[in-house]
């Protein structure tokens, strides 16, 4: 949405500002909201939380923990085929994730293994939320 090329890493804190930015105005107006990233680092985690605790919502984290050989495999049928090295490195911030992502503060969390990643999931809205704040005039 920004530079048209999906492969420019350059510009991923812009990409993250933007997302950052959708994802507040869809909680300030009360919207069910997934923000659809791989964010394994804690702290690429917190400023999500912090959105949806500002808006009231409650928080969840659905972690795909799949072997580092599916990953390398599924990579391989991409498009855009993602350097090897990287997604090692990745299963590393994965597992440094499953230590620590019960204890981060997300209302709901789960894990998913590779059988359970097949499954279809649902994603229903929240019901309880504090109502949205009255909109400006």
């Amino acid at each position: 949405m920004i530079c048209d090329d999906p492969a420019n890493q350059a510009i991923t804190p812009l990409a993250f500002d933007l997302m950052h930015s959708i994802i507040e105005m869809r909680l300030r107006l009360g919207r069910l909201t997934v923000a659809d990233a791989t964010n394994l680092k804690r702290e690429d985690r917190r400023p999500l939380l912090r959105l949806a605790r500002r808006a009231g919502f409650n928080t969840a984290a659905i972690v795909f923990n799949l072997p580092l050989a599916v990953c390398l495999a599924r990579n391989q049928r991409r498009p855009r085929v993602v350097p090897a090295d990287a997604i090692t490195l990745q299963q590393e911030w994965l597992l440094d994730t499953l230590a620590t992502v019960a204890r981060e503060g997300f209302s709901y969390h789960w894990i998913l293994d590779e059988a359970a990643s097949q499954v279809a999931i649902k994603v229903g809205r929240w019901t309880n939320r504090r109502p949205a704040p009255p909109a400006p005039s």
